[in-house]
């Protein structure tokens, strides 16, 4: 469900991208590129979700080929994508830690249960 929402979202967003960029619009694309990808990074997108971080990656490195070719809707386009690449990983992410959390905790919650059944047996 998670996952058609982000696709319908991409491509809503790459619909919605102007036909004609600029390069000051590709330089920003680009910032938030890399902004995305290290707050992915730092959310360990690498280890919960390593192949959209390697898209967003390449990406990236796609846009800056582009910025350098000066085609400044390519490269917005390329962009944005690794933008969106990096928010998902992070999004995985954070799902994963968190299904991890719920579950260590719905661990200790049935073992102080099954304490307090013995305890409640015992008297």
């Amino acid at each position: 469900m998670k996952t058609k929402m982000y696709t319908v979202g991409i491509l809503l967003l790459l619909l919605a991208t102007p036909v004609m960029a600029d390069k000051n619009s590709a330089n920003k694309a680009i910032s938030q590129a890399e902004v995305l990808i290290e707050s992915a990074d730092r959310s360990d997108g690498m280890i919960h979700a390593a192949y959209l971080m390697k898209s967003a990656r390449d990406n990236l490195n796609q846009a800056k080929v582009d910025l350098d070719n000066r085609n400044w809707t390519k490269t917005e386009i390329a962009a944005k994508k690794s933008q969106r690449d990096a928010e998902v990983a992070a999004s995985k992410a954070d799902a994963t830690k968190a299904e991890k959390a719920y579950t260590d905790l719905r661990k200790s919650v049935d073992l102080l249960r099954n304490e307090l059944q013995r305890k409640r047996s015992a008297l």
